[in-house]
C-alpha cells in the first residue's frame, strides 16, 4: 500500500518533496553577456531568502567575474573557462571536471545549452533544472522555456526556475551594494578630478554590440549638444574598450563633455552609475547595470516585438522611461530630451535640463 501511495503522488506533491531534500550547495549558471546575467541576480537573491543557511555560487562569463563578486548573496563566483577548449564536448568535460570537486547539490542552468546541461550531468549534481531544450535530457527538472512569448519580463521569467524547486520567490527590486572604493578612483581619473561631490552627473551610453539597437550618431551628437549647454550638469560618456572607434561619431565638437569611454573597468562604470543621476542608452548592458545601483534610466527601443521589445527586456524596477518604436529612426531628439527633463525633475534629482 505504501508503494502505492507513493506512486500516485501528484506533480504539485512530487515538487514540494523533492524541496524539502537538502539543498547546502547550489550552483546558479549564467554565462553570457552582461544584462542578461544582471537580470538573473533577483533569481540569486529570492534563493538566498528562501535558503537563507545554503551555499551559493555563480558560474559566469570571465569578464563579469569582478563584479559579480560584489554580489551579496553570492557564497562563491566561478569564471566559465571553457573557451580554451577548440570542440564544444572538450569544454563540456572540461567545465564538468572544474564543477565536479565542489559536490553541489543543486544546478539552476539559466541559458540553455548543451553544453552546460552536459558539463552539469558529467559533474553528477544529484539535481539538475533548466530549460528543456538542448539536450534537456540531461536535467532532472525541465522548465517549459516560453520567454519567446514576451508576455512577462525576464527578471519574472528566471524567477520560475527559483520556483520550480518548490521556493517562494517574489518579483522584488534588487540593487547592488556601494562600490565605495571604486568611486574614490573616479576622482582619478584626468576627465573627472574636478568633479564637485554634489555636482549632478548624466550619464551616455550611444552603443550597443547590435547595430539595430543603436539610435543613430547624429542624434546622440546633437543629444548631448544641447544636454551640455547646462553648465551646473556634468555629462559622461562611458562605453567599453571596443567602443572607443565609435564614440567620436557621437561626441559634439567643443561640448564640455568627460569621454571615459574604454576607461573604465565594470566595478568602475557600476561606480559612476551608483553616482550619476541618469543614464540615457540604447537597449544594452549598462541599462541594466545602471538600474541594479539605483540609477534612473532613459532606454531607447527600436522594437515593440514582445520577445526583443521593452516588456521583456526593459530596466528592472522603478524609476525609469523607456521610449520604444518600431525603428529607433522614428525616436527623435526633442523626445530623449522631454524623457530626461521628466524623470530629474522628480525628488531627489537636479531640478531641469534646458535646451
Amino acid at each position: 500500500m505504501r508503494r502505492r501511495s507513493r506512486a500516485r503522488r501528484t506533480e504539485p506533491e512530487r515538487r514540494m518533496a523533492r524541496a524539502v531534500e537538502p539543498m547546502r550547495r547550489l550552483l546558479f549558471i549564467r554565462t553570457d553577456r552582461l544584462g542578461e546575467t544582471l537580470l538573473n541576480l533577483p533569481a540569486v537573491a529570492a534563493l538566498k531568502a528562501a535558503l537563507p543557511s545554503a551555499a551559493i555560487t555563480l558560474l559566469v562569463h570571465p569578464d563579469l567575474l569582478p563584479l559579480l563578486e560584489a554580489v551579496p548573496e553570492a557564497d562563491r563566483v566561478l569564471a566559465d573557462t571553457r573557451a580554451a577548449e577548440p570542440l564544444w564536448w572538450l569544454r563540456a568535460l572540461r567545465l564538468a571536471r572544474m564543477l565536479r570537486p565542489h559536490r553541489f547539490d543543486v544546478a539552476l542552468v539559466s541559458n540553455p545549452s548543451k553544453e552546460l546541461h552536459a558539463a552539469v550531468w558529467l559533474a553528477a549534481i544529484p539535481r539538475r533544472l533548466g530549460y528543456g531544450r538542448k539536450w534537456g535530457w540531461c536535467l532532472t527538472d525541465r522548465v517549459p522555456d516560453r520567454k519567446a512569448l514576451g508576455d512577462r519580463h525576464e527578471v519574472e521569467y528566471n524567477l520560475e526556475l527559483v520556483r520550480a524547486l518548490g521556493l517562494p520567490a517574489a518579483a522584488l527590486p534588487w540593487r547592488f551594494p556601494p562600490f565605495s572604493r571604486e568611486q574614490a578612483d573616479l576622482c582619478r581619473l584626468p576627465e573627472l578630478r574636478d568633479l564637485k561631490p554634489s555636482e549632478p552627473l548624466i550619464a551616455v551610453h550611444p552603443f550597443s554590440s547590435n547595430p539595430l539597437k543603436r539610435w543613430p550618431a547624429e542624434r546622440y551628437r546633437e543629444l548631448i549638444r544641447r544636454l551640455a549647454l547646462r553648465r551646473d550638469v556634468r555629462i559622461v560618456v562611458v562605453g567599453g574598450p571596443e567602443e572607443r572607434e565609435q564614440v567620436s561619431a557621437a561626441l559634439p565638437p567643443d561640448a564640455s563633455v568627460a569621454n571615459v569611454v574604454g576607461r573604465l573597468t565594470l566595478r568602475q562604470l557600476a561606480a559612476l552609475l551608483q553616482r550619476a543621476r541618469l543614464l540615457v542608452s540604447n537597449d544594452s548592458g549598462p541599462v541594466h547595470l545602471a538600474a541594479a545601483v539605483g540609477a534612473r534610466t532613459v532606454v531607447l527601443f527600436g522594437s515593440t516585438h514582445p520577445a526583443t521589445g521593452p516588456t521583456r527586456w526593459g530596466p528592472w524596477g522603478p524609476g525609469h522611461t523607456v521610449i520604444a518604436r518600431p525603428s529607433l529612426a522614428e525616436i527623435s531628439v526633442d523626445e530623449v530630451i522631454e524623457a530626461v527633463r521628466e524623470l530629474i525633475s522628480k525628488p531627489n534629482m537636479i531640478s531641469q535640463i534646458v535646451d
